[in-house]
């Protein structure tokens, strides 16, 4: 009902630049929602909300929200302090869940992140992730089984 979730690239124009075109997109499908340009917000007529952000700016804009899903692309690209001390206290109330998507780029925070959620029962790592693909069409999400692995597919329910 009061839903929310937020993409966040590591600059606001990077978020604007990488997904803004893509949610307006899918979510222009739903009857009813409304988009804000200035915010770069998707409003649901069942009072769900997405919006974009940049990391660059976490400190300002992100305190004192709370989210229920939340995408971090090029997290290797992040200030280090960014997850423990701005989001996950977003998270914590709502018992949300974060996606880590990046290119690694050495030992940094992304490194250590993926590293550490290795065989705890509550993360998932999917290597390659990249490759999932939309099928126009039919308005489903695909993956190459060969490529992300079906065990791995098959927990994101992206087989189809």
């Amino acid at each position: 009902e009061d839903w929310r979730g937020a993409y966040i690239a590591p600059y606001f124009g990077q978020a604007k630049d990488v997904a803004w075109a893509y949610l307006k997109k899918f979510a222009s499908v739903v009857p009813g929602v409304q988009f804000s340009e200035v915010e770069l917000r998707a409003d649901f007529p069942n009072g769900s909300r997405i919006r974009l952000y940049g990391a660059d700016n976490a400190d300002v804009r992100l305190r004192g929200i709370y989210l229920d899903d939340v995408v971090l692309d090029e997290y290797a690209d992040f200030a280090p302090q960014i997850w423990g001390e701005v989001i996950r206290p977003l998270l914590a109330d709502r018992q949300g869940r974060a996606v880590f998507i990046g290119t690694p780029k050495g030992h940094n925070s992304f490194y250590r992140i993926f590293n550490d959620a290795d065989g705890k029962p509550d993360w998932n790592d999917f290597e390659h992730a990249h490759v999932v693909a939309v099928d126009e069409k039919r308005g489903v999400l695909k993956v190459r089984r060969g490529i992300l692995g079906e065990n791995a597919a098959r927990l994101l329910g992206l087989l189809t």
